[in-house]
C-alpha cells in the first residue's frame, strides 16, 4: 500500500520513510493544508525564511560540519563534540551510524533539518507553481526564485553529504512509491531546480528583502549569479574520487561558474536570527585547531603532522611556521602550547589557529563568509584549466586572492602549478566558509587518509523507520574508492 502521512518535527514539517517504504510528508492536497496555506501573506512569510532555514541548517553545531572539518585534515580537534576527535582519529574509524552513536544527533539532526528546508520550499511551489497563487503585491517571482533556490540547495547537499537520497519536489506523485536516488540523481535534481531559480531571476526584476539575506543587497540579476555558483560547487564537489572528478562536466562548470557570484555571500549576524555556530566552534579559542597538513602547504618545512612526541621544541623554530604567502600572518596565529589532551594522540595537535574570524568572535554581528567571490574565481580556473583554457586560468588565479591577499608571485600558463594553486586555495583561502568544502575538495582529489568516508549513509533512525537494514562506511565497510578512501595525502 502506498500511502501518505503526516509528521511534524519542531515545527517544520520533514520527509521520512515508514514500513513499506511509505514516505512520510505532508499531504498537500489535504483541504486542511490549502485553506491554511492559501493567502499569499502567509506563503510570502515561509518563503521569506527559507534561506534563513537552510543556512542555519549548514551552519549548525548540531550538524556534519565540525566533523568533517577534521576528517579532511583542515582542522584538528582531540574533543569529543560533534564527532570532531572520532572523525579525526587515525586511523580512521568505521562510522557509528546507529541511533545509539553518542554523536548521532549531529547526523540525524541535519538529515531531519535539510529534509524539513526542502519540505518548506516545496510547500511555497505547490501553491504558487501548482495553485497559481499570485503575490498581492506582485513579488510572486521573487519568491519562486527563492523557493526554487533553496529547494536547489537542499536536493544539492543531500547528494554532496550522502550515497543516496529522496527526490521529493511540489511536482513529485505522492500516491506513488518513492525510492532513493543515488548522489548523482540528487545533484543533478538540484541542478535543474537552481536553472528555474536562474532563468525567473534573469527574466524579473526585484530585490532580496534585507531580513531574507541580511548585510549586501542582492539584486535578481545578483541571485541568478549566486545560484549559478552553487550549481558550479555542486558539479565539482560532487565527486567521490579522482575518477569521477575527471568525468565532471568542467564545461558546464565553466559556464555556471563564468556567470558566478561576483561578490561574496555572506549573510549579517545578528546573534539571534542569522549566527554560525560551525565558524563558532571551529575558531574559538582552546576549542579546534588548524591540521598541520594545512601549515605543511604554506610552509614545506614544518612537517604535515605533529611529532610523536608530543614537544613543540621537535618542530622547526618551535612551531612557528614561515611563509611567502602573507595570509599565514592575516589569517593563522601561532601557538605555542596546545590545550587537546595528549592520551588522545599527539597527531590531534597543531602550533597554529585560525584568526580570520575573530572580529565575529567579538562582535558576534559580521558577516558570515558562505560561499566567497574567491572560491568563484577558482571554480572558474578549474573549469578553464580542465577544458584546455590554460593562459585564462592562470590568468584568473593571478588576478584572485591568492595575489592580491596573499601576495604570492604570478603563476605561469603551467597546469602542475595552476592544479597545486587551486587545492592550496581552497585550503587556505576558502577555510571555513561553505560547509564541508574542505571535505569536498580532499574527496575529489583523493587525499582523504585511508578509511575516511567518502559519503555518509541514510541515518540509523531513518533506516529503523523504513526496517531496512543497518549500513554504513568506513575502513573496509563498503567498496574501496567509492564508500571510503582508499588514497591519502602521504
Amino acid at each position: 500500500m502506498k500511502k501518505v502521512r503526516y509528521i511534524l518535527v519542531t515545527l517544520f514539517t520533514v520527509f521520512a520513510i515508514t514500513a513499506c517504504e511509505d514516505l512520510i510528508v505532508e499531504n498537500l492536497n489535504d483541504p486542511d493544508f490549502d485553506t491554511a496555506f492559501s493567502q499569499p501573506s502567509d506563503i510570502k512569510g515561509v518563503a521569506g525564511g527559507l534561506i534563513n532555514t537552510w543556512f542555519m541548517t549548514n551552519h549548525a553545531y548540531q550538524g556534519p560540519g565540525l566533523a568533517l572539518w577534521t576528517t579532511s585534515d583542515a582542522g584538528t580537534c582531540s574533543h569529543g563534540n560533534a564527532g570532531m576527535q572520532d572523525f579525526g582519529n587515525e586511523p580512521r574509524l568505521v562510522f557509528n551510524n546507529k541511533p545509539s552513536y553518542s554523536n548521532a544527533s549531529h547526523f540525524e539532526t541535519y538529515y531531519n533539518w535539510i529534509y524539513s528546508a526542502l519540505s518548506s520550499a516545496n510547500d511555497v511551489l505547490m501553491q504558487t507553481i501548482n495553485n497559481n497563487v499570485e503575490m498581492d503585491d506582485g513579488s510572486t517571482p521573487m519568491v519562486n526564485a527563492v523557493a526554487y533556490f533553496v529547494q536547489g540547495l537542499t536536493l544539492g547537499y543531500a547528494g554532496l553529504l550522502y550515497d543516496k537520497g529522496f527526490i521529493v519536489t511540489h511536482e513529485t506523485d505522492m500516491t506513488q512509491e518513492i525510492e532513493p536516488s543515488p548522489y548523482a540523481d540528487m545533484v543533478a535534481a538540484a541542478i535543474a531546480s537552481l536553472d528555474k531559480s536562474i532563468e525567473i531571476s534573469k527574466a524579473n526584476s526585484f530585490t532580496i528583502p534585507a531580513d531574507w539575506i541580511p548585510g549586501e543587497p542582492w539584486s535578481s540579476a545578483e541571485f541568478a549569479q549566486l545560484a549559478s555558483s552553487y550549481a558550479a560547487r555542486f558539479l565539482v564537489f560532487s565527486a567521490r574520487n579522482k575518477t569521477e572528478d575527471n568525468a565532471t562536466d568542467w564545461n558546464k562548470v565553466y559556464t555556471y561558474s563564468k556567470n558566478g557570484i561576483q561578490k561574496d555571500f555572506a549573510p549579517l549576524a545578528d546573534d539571534i536570527v542569522w549566527y554560525s555556530l560551525y565558524q563558532t566552534y571551529s575558531v574559538y579559542t582552546g576549542w579546534a585547531q588548524v591540521d598541520m597538513y594545512v601549515i605543511n602547504l604554506m610552509d614545506p618545512d614544518m612537517p604535515a603532522r605533529f611529532p610523536t612526541s608530543g614537544l613543540f621544541s621537535d618542530l622547526p623554530n618551535d612551531g612557528k611556521a614561515a611563509s611567502a604567502d602573507a595570509r599565514l600572518e592575516s589569517d593563522f596565529q601561532y601557538l605555542s602550547s596546545c590545550p587537546f589532551r595528549a592520551e588522545r594522540g599527539f597527531y590531534h595537535f597543531s602550533s597554529y589557529r585560525f584568526k580570520r574570524l575573530d572580529q565575529y568572535l567579538s562582535t558576534w554581528t559580521e558577516p558570515m563568509p558562505e560561499f566567497r567571490k574567491a572560491e568563484n574565481d577558482y571554480l572558474i580556473a578549474e573549469a578553464a584549466l580542465r577544458t584546455g583554457k590554460v593562459q585564462e586560468a592562470a590568468d584568473v588565479m593571478n588576478a584572485s586572492a591568492r595575489v592580491t591577499r596573499g601576495n604570492l608571485p604570478p603563476l605561469p600558463a603551467n597546469e602542475a602549478q595552476i592544479a597545486d594553486a587551486i587545492h592550496y586555495e581552497r585550503m587556505i583561502e576558502l577555510m571555513l566558509t561553505g560547509m564541508g568544502n574542505e571535505y569536498f575538495q580532499m574527496r575529489k582529489e583523493n587525499k582523504l587518509q585511508p578509511g575516511t568516508i567518502l559519503h555518509l549513509p541514510i541515518t540509523g533512525s531513518q533506516l529503523d523507520v523504513m526496517l531496512m537494514d543497518y549500513y554504513t562506511f568506513g575502513p573496509g565497510t563498503g567498496t574501496a574508492g567509492v564508500d571510503y578512501s582508499n588514497g591519502g595525502w602521504d
